[in-house]
């Protein structure tokens, strides 16, 4: 009697896994919605999200035109980062290419540069850097400091003294630091974030507009039952994105992944029931559609930029990094970089898993208690 109530209840269960499933899928659109979008979206800002920095114009203002000075000015030309070299006459003109942001910065070359050199005696140059282009300017900074430095030492007519330290520098993880391996790796945590979240939110709402959530209430199944039967076909599709955005980054990027598959495979589940969690929350909390796509939103934005991926954790006040501690996203990060680049060990694995299965099941504890609260 109790094997036949446990088949029943799996069987009512399989029926609204089988009906969210055919809901999604019956729809032309949304097929498209969520299969294209992900792999559209990691191909363009795989390319466009970088943090290099090239194509730089720049403004020179030479004073002391001598072959010295028209050497430097041709190096910083032909570098690749530099996209084109603006020589003016005078400091109005230099003013001017700033304030209508034609470059990004001037460089000034003194008079007496080519004789102090040739004395080796210290001389200075002054770079001007558009403000309102702070990260931009600040690896531009970068770029023509190692310019000049190196410039010294191709001199052929001057001789300098070696350098009493030799720094030897080595890249670990990420050799050619690959700004494409960060992009990509980030971006299959966000974009997965984003369709469980998306699907999640509107389960419940979607029932409520149409007018369909009095049929879930009257089956066998219990208020946790319903919610899981929700969250099995969003996370199905949610892996199947995952899965597809992987090996593009492994074939098209060439990214390697150094830890286990099936690890990081369980790390993405765990990840996603978290997900999945916050947008059953939501979509119980909502009445319509709309307001759950709002949720959403409301959820998104404090959860990327808190994660990691704009700004470093460390760099954030206290408070705020004590409040990361329950953004998903955040181990979520550590653990796809780590398994992906490193192989971290499985105790690191496991510090950032826990939180994950910890928020799952609190989301989903309080998800219900809602749930049975609204149908009282």
């Amino acid at each position: 009697m109790m094997r036949f109530g446990f088949l029943s209840r799996f069987g009512a269960l399989k029926a609204l896994i089988v009906k969210e499933f055919q809901i999604i899928w019956s729809d032309p659109k949304n097929r498209i919605m969520i299969i294209l979008p992900p792999i559209l979206q990691l191909g363009l800002f795989a390319f466009a999200a970088t943090f290099e920095v090239d194509h730089i114009p720049l403004a020179v203002y030479d004073k002391d035109r001598t072959e010295i000075s028209r050497a430097l000015i041709d190096k910083i030309a032909h570098t690749p980062a530099v996209e084109r070299v603006y020589p003016v006459d005078n400091p109005a003109d230099l003013t001017r290419l700033i304030d209508t942001q034609t470059v990004y910065g001037a460089l000034t070359i003194p008079q007496g540069f080519a004789s102090r050199i040739y004395q080796e005696t210290p001389v200075s140059v002054q770079l001007i850097l558009d403000g309102r282009k702070s990260n931009t300017v600040q690896i531009m900074q970068g770029y023509l400091t190692q310019i000049i430095s190196a410039f010294q030492y191709e001199i052929q007519s001057v001789s300098f003294p070696p350098p009493v330290v030799r720094i030897v520098l080595r890249h670990w993880f990420n050799p050619n630091l690959d700004y494409q391996w960060f992009i990509v790796i980030s971006l299959t945590g966000v974009l997965a974030m984003v369709m469980m979240l998306s699907i999640t939110a509107l389960a419940v709402a979607q029932e409520k507009e149409l007018g369909t959530f009095d049929q879930i209430i009257v089956s066998p199944l219990s208020s946790f039952e319903i919610l899981i039967g929700k969250s099995v076909p969003a996370l199905l599709i949610a892996l199947m994105d995952v899965t597809i955005m992987i090996i593009a980054g492994v074939f098209m990027f060439g990214i390697p992944i150094a830890g286990s598959v099936s690890v990081l495979y369980a790390c993405i589940v765990s990840f996603l029931l978290s997900i999945a969690g916050i947008g059953l929350f939501i979509s119980t909390l909502c009445q319509t559609q709309q307001q759950a796509i709002l949720g959403v939103f409301a959820f998104l934005a404090p959860t990327f930029l808190l994660s990691g991926y704009v700004t470093p954790i460390e760099n954030m006040p206290l408070f705020v990094q004590r409040l990361d501690v329950i953004n998903p996203l955040t181990y979520f990060f550590v653990l796809m970089k780590g398994i992906f680049l490193k192989d971290i060990s499985a105790a690191t694995i496991w510090a950032n898993v826990w939180p994950l299965l910890i928020i799952s099941v609190c989301t989903m504890a309080f998800t219900t208690w809602f749930f049975n609260k609204r149908l009282d």
